[in-house]
């Protein structure tokens, strides 16, 4: 009275209005005729009609529960079907499968074989696994292969697996065996020729391997390879063959393609096709997940010059909402374009990534050597070399190009890797109209509203704006940012230590020369600052958006130990005629410190020297003055030298008649003084 069909409870129409008597045959038409119930089956033929029991009317299902139980419970479902699954690989063998003739299987053999092997790829696993054989007959004890055989045959919809199998089960249970041993090339019928590489030796298929696989005298059709193989084959007694077909299904047999498919390709492109691709999810929520890169902006602009250039444009994006967050446009990506992306990204963003990525290219290494990737996220990791489609960021950044920058006229076309035409750029049109190109400024403004519009239209995924996506989701994991942190994240340490000299901190950077000094609290150069620290070595931390200050830091066994700040060093007018009045005041404010300096400096070292009985005072001579601060200086107790008459030379004197000499000998340096 109850049976499953196609996995449906159903209860045999001529039970009800028979021999369980719940409803009269004429009751039964008219809720049939007005599609009150869903007939699954009709009767005929000797079948027997049968009706989804859940679809009858509830006063039925009350009447039959209340005498024979509920259905649902008292039957055991057919888990057959529950071992199915298309098996792709068939498909795809059976796509591509080559007859002797060269022709591909009819579509419906296609379909037939790619659900024979899918069919019995569920009856190897109903075989193997006791549980799921009691599963798969619903606990039946009869003959398994005959029970399975039947199953297969009257129960599977022939609309979505349309295969061949035999209902006997002995027939059954060899061609399984049939299967296991010859694979998907088992399952053909052999009418289609398919053992159509049986006359090749293995030692022709080892030549024929070689040949096709040779990356220097290589072989550029199946033509020409086929007439090598005509004359190796009357050499070496093989088989002669009457086209390059047979020699193509050898070479193109799945696992023998695998193996030659690096060298005619390359090793990267053999790699995308046959390497392992992780099924993965993607982010959950905002910020779990950054992706930076570089590109090419696909604009053409005409340049100062006259010539029609092209610049690079360094995204940073979220990877929940593709929402580009970040991005800077230079000529390069050089570490500065990557510094201001994310710079952008982290101020627009504010939080702190839990992961970011990106390539290891362009200015990454300076991005690391001052530490920054390792604070803007918790995890900075570089994305495997030559893996492009593992990239999210290249996936949108197609989209990008293809949906929204094609539609300025002055588009370069998508990247090189872009095959259709669309994705060409019309070069008659855009040369035509050279100077009617842009210009840089004009490209920028171009960029940012299309990134505006990409932001706020709808993602692939959800249909939500992108930009909605971000702002309403939160992510526990991704720290806030504080003023002080975009302080201690966007400043740069530069890798090469920088001596101080009288000029102050000096540091050349992208080409431009930079100089700093340590000023004291009355905003002047700290003179005594730059006097204890001449020829010793800074490591320099600086941010590139703003050069005027930079930090100065010592390193020791323990890392590194902040100094001081210093900013940008005051360029003063060496001709007193383009002096401002503050220049003036500044060389008399400095002239000032610097005096005071050098008396304080020489009174420093005299109190030592004092404590040691070693001042020229306590051997009975003089004490030299302070050149230019200094008269005349009074000398404290000690011997008092003998004065003796004597004519007044000064050091200037000494000096200039010093470098007047051209020659050895040409002054008489004791006569002078």
């Amino acid at each position: 009275m109850f049976e499953f069909f196609n996995n449906i409870l159903c209860v045999q129409a001529d039970w009800l209005y028979g021999d369980g008597g719940f409803i009269t045959f004429r009751n039964y038409m008219n809720l049939r005729y007005r599609k009150q119930i869903n007939v699954l089956r009709r009767g005929g033929n000797g079948r027997t009609a049968l009706v989804e029991y859940d679809s009858l009317p509830e006063r039925f299902r009350v009447l039959i529960e209340g005498k024979c139980g509920n259905p649902h419970k008292t039957m055991r479902r057919n888990r057959f079907s529950d071992l199915l699954e298309l098996d792709v690989e068939a498909k795809a063998f059976f796509d591509t499968y080559t007859l002797e003739n060269g022709g591909a299987l009819p579509e419906k053999a296609k379909l037939e074989y790619t659900a024979n092997a899918s069919v019995l790829n569920a009856v190897k696993v109903f075989r193997d696994n006791r549980t799921e054989r009691r599963k798969a007959l619903g606990g039946g004890r009869g003959p398994m292969w005959d029970n399975l055989a039947k199953v297969i045959a009257e129960q599977l919809p022939r609309h979505t697996w349309p295969h061949s199998l035999p209902k006997n089960g002995r027939r059954l249970r060899q061609k399984l065996r049939d299967y296991e041993k010859g694979g998907y090339g088992a399952l053909v019928s052999g009418k289609y020729g398919n053992a159509n590489s049986a006359k090749l030796t293995e030692e022709a298929k080892l030549w024929l391997f070689s040949r096709w696989a040779d990356r220097v005298e290589r072989v550029t059709s199946m033509a020409q390879l086929h007439g090598e193989y005509l004359e190796k084959a009357e050499a070496e007694g093989w088989p002669a063959l009457s086209d390059e077909k047979t020699i193509h299904n050898y070479l193109n047999q799945p696992e023998v393609r695998a193996l030659w498919y690096g060298h005619r390709h390359g090793e990267l492109k053999a790699k995308e096709k046959y390497g392992y691709q992780h099924s993965t999810k993607m982010a959950s929520c905002r910020d779990a997940l950054w992706y930076a890169d570089g590109t090419k902006l696909n604009y053409y602009y005409l340049a100062e010059d006259g010539k029609i250039r092209t610049v690079q444009v360094y995204e940073v994006m979220d990877a929940y909402s593709e929402v580009f967050l970040g991005y800077h446009i230079s000529d390069t990506e050089d570490y500065e374009a990557q510094f201001y992306a994310l710079k952008m990204a982290s101020k627009v963003s504010g939080h702190r990534p839990y992961e970011l990525k990106f390539d290891g290219q362009g200015g990454h290494a300076k991005l690391k050597a001052g530490k920054l990737l390792d604070k803007v996220a918790r995890l900075a990791i570089r994305t495997k070399p030559y893996n492009g489609k593992s990239k999210t960021i290249e996936s949108a950044f197609g989209r990008f190009q293809k949906q929204f920058l094609k539609r300025d006229w002055f588009f370069t076309g998508q990247n090189i890797t872009a095959k259709s035409l669309e994705s060409k750029a019309n070069m008659e049109h855009i040369l035509a109209n050279k100077e009617n190109l842009p210009s840089l400024s004009e490209i920028k403004e171009t960029y940012r509203k299309r990134r505006e519009e990409w932001n706020n239209a709808p993602h692939y995924a959800t249909g939500e704006p992108r930009a909605e996506m971000y702002r309403a989701s939160l992510n526990p994991k991704a720290k806030r940012l504080e003023l002080w942190d975009m302080v201690d994240l966007f400043w740069i340490e530069r890798p090469k230590e920088v001596t101080c000299t009288a000029r102050g901190i000096s540091f050349t950077e992208k080409k431009t020369e930079y100089t700093y000094m340590v000023h004291g609290k009355d905003r002047m150069p700290d003179v005594e600052w730059l006097r204890d620290n001449i020829d010793r070595k800074f490591t320099v931390r600086f941010d590139p958006e703003n050069m005027d200050l930079i930090y100065l830091y010592e390193r020791d066994a323990v890392g590194l130990r902040f100094v001081t700040a210093a900013e940008t060093k005051l360029e003063v007018h060496r001709a007193k005629q383009d002096q401002e009045e503050f220049e003036a005041r500044f060389f008399a404010d400095m002239k000032k410190l610097t005096d005071e300096a050098r008396i304080k400096t020489r009174d420093e070292a005299d109190e030592i020297l004092e404590a040691f009985g070693a001042r020229n005072e306590d051997y009975g001579l003089n004490e030299p003055n302070v050149k230019g601060v200094e008269n005349r200086r009074k000398s404290k107790k000690g011997k008092k030298a003998k004065r003796r008459k004597v004519e007044k030379v000064t050091v200037g004197q000494v000096e200039k008649a010093i470098s007047n000499a051209t020659e050895a000998g040409e002054i008489d340096l004791y006569n002078l003084v």
